[in-house]
């Protein structure tokens, strides 16, 4: 996973790696106080129903 969206599509384009996950972040006072993963589609960001809910390791992308 990777927390820098723009490294992730550089190294898609340039070396032909596609990102399998990315994270995205709320900011608050300059510090992440929620992130989430960003599924590729079709597919959702699901609770796994265990951890915190603004943390992106709480969930699984998966099919709807």
């Amino acid at each position: 996973s990777t927390a820098d969206p723009l490294a992730a599509i550089e190294q898609w384009v340039e070396n032909g790696k596609a990102p399998t996950e990315i994270i995205a972040s709320h900011m608050s006072g300059g510090v992440a106080d929620r992130t989430r993963p960003l599924c590729p589609y079709p597919q959702i960001a699901e609770y796994k129903g265990t951890g915190s809910i603004d943390e992106a390791a709480s969930f699984v992308c998966k099919a709807p």
